[in-house]
């Protein structure tokens, strides 16, 4: 259950459990069986999830027939320097979806991640309760925050943060949690040169400013880039919200 409620794929749940307990099918059943998962709603009222509390504690980023916010000061310095400490001490390559959710790392991303799960560490739970409470949003329809940190020239190439439906990604990453709605981009430091999150289709460039949150719709209009950054390291704290 715990796996489900941090935005761990069924399938990539499913393969560790086997191949780390020895189990087979029957067995994968009745876990599956005991922990009651809700079937899918009829309908989804998507309004709800981009008519909320953020609207009017943000700042709107100016664009026509858009919803791209900041909030500046989302962290404190403090805040953000411990944050950096937690990510340097478990950083991974980070990952790109694909069909089985085989954590395929290529070329396409060249960050490293640091999942920074909010049943592991107070610290982590108190800031994504904060992020939860600025959108005014259930605390469990979240997936775990995912610390990134990119050295000079590294990058992450122009995507969107939601899977496509009808493909074979989104059966495996949305069959438990359901579709990514709002994505939320924490910056933990400034960087000089570089480092913008771009939004090609938009012609708009958001800046990293230590502590500063920028949050967008996950879907197919916001396409969007990590552009490496030039003067200096970055780091960022990502998370998405689902409906459920």
């Amino acid at each position: 259950m715990e796996c489900a409620l941090s935005g761990a794929s069924k399938t990539q749940v499913i393969r560790e459990f086997k191949n780390r307990y020895n189990l087979d099918d029957d067995d994968i059943e009745y876990l599956l069986e005991c922990c009651s998962f809700k079937k899918k709603p009829k309908k989804i009222k998507y309004l709800d999830f981009y008519k909320n509390k953020l609207i009017t504690e943000c700042e709107r980023i100016k664009y026509p027939f858009t919803q791209i916010y900041k909030y500046k000061n989302f962290l404190t310095d403090d805040e953000c320097s411990d944050m950096i400490k937690f990510i340097d001490t478990r950083l991974t390559d980070s990952t790109v979806a694909d069909p089985d959710d085989s954590c395929l790392v290529n070329d396409y991303r060249t960050s490293q991640s640091a999942s920074l799960g909010y049943f592991e560490d107070d610290f982590f739970l108190n800031i994504d309760k904060k992020l939860v409470d600025l959108l005014d949003l259930n605390p469990f329809i979240g997936e775990n925050m995912q610390g990134q940190k990119y050295l000079p020239g590294q990058y992450y190439k122009e995507h969107h943060d939601f899977f496509t439906p009808f493909t074979p990604e989104f059966k495996t990453y949305c069959e438990w949690m359901g579709q990514r709605t709002w994505t939320t981009m924490i910056y933990l430091n400034d960087v000089e040169e570089g480092g913008e999150t771009n939004f090609p289709k938009l012609d708009v460039a958001i800046k990293p400013k230590c502590g500063r949150i920028l949050l967008f719709p996950a879907n197919w209009q916001y396409r969007h880039s990590g552009l490496p950054p030039v003067s200096s390291q970055k780091y960022i704290v990502g998370s998405y919200l689902h409906y459920t």
